[in-house]
């Protein structure tokens, strides 16, 4: 999913990367009321740790025809963990480093950010929360909610990015637009059943070691 330089028109990039920006601002500030009010000295390395699972989780890339990759994302993940505007500075973070060592263009690295953050990231949240609000009036335990919630955010989110980035390759006209959707949203169909199950046993994992590490319970209506 890392858009390389070169298959996008000058125009997405500038909105896209205006938009980023827009959103990292917001999130900036959401997260030092989170510094604010918790303890920085454990927050920062926490983050420093999601956003290197982060990374080993986009280790893997799969060449997708088109010019681009398919492989996990993780922002889903990251989202239900610290939150939703955090999962975007995570996204960027991670996707500055990796484009440093060609993985992904430094002028694409706005529609990057939008589709693995904002949408991958932020819109998976989102859905996680409409799902645990059927979830949560189950008597299942709260760790398989939260569990299946974020299995089924992950793997919509995932396919909304690809389909987002299918999307932008196209309007740029290297790539015709019904072939850059049809590769990019077809190989994270698959692709998200790894994101759904790694992503959901991550979080399985937390809450029968460390639940407090979940930051976003009160957010998703978790009880």
């Amino acid at each position: 999913m890392h858009i390389p330089d070169g298959l996008l028109d000058p125009f997405t990039i500038v909105i896209l990367w205006a938009t980023s920006i827009i959103m990292m601002v917001f999130g900036f500030k959401k997260i030092k009321k989170i510094f604010e009010s918790e303890d920085s000295e454990k927050m920062i390395p926490y983050i420093g740790v999601l956003a290197a699972v982060i990374f080993a989780f986009q280790f893997v890339n799969y060449p997708v025809p088109g010019g681009t990759s398919g492989h996990l994302v993780g922002g889903t993940l990251v989202a239900v963990i610290l939150g939703p505007w955090a999962a975007i500075l995570v996204l960027f973070l991670v996707l500055v480093v990796q484009s440093l060592f060609g993985d992904g263009g430094i002028t694409a690295l706005g529609a990057n950010t939008f589709n693995m953050g904002i949408i991958g990231g932020m819109v998976g949240f989102y859905i996680v929360k409409l799902v645990m609000h059927g979830l949560n009036k189950t008597n299942w335990s709260k760790e398989l909610r939260m569990a299946i919630g974020t299995a089924i955010g992950s793997y919509i989110g995932i396919v909304l990015a690809a389909l987002s980035c299918g999307i932008e390759i196209g309007i740029g006209g290297i790539i015709p637009m019904n072939i850059a959707i049809m590769a990019m949203v077809y190989w994270h169909l698959l692709i998200g059943i790894g994101e759904a199950v790694i992503s959901a046993l991550i979080i399985f994992y937390i809450y029968k070691a460390k639940p407090s590490l979940i930051m976003t319970e009160r957010q998703l209506g978790v009880i």
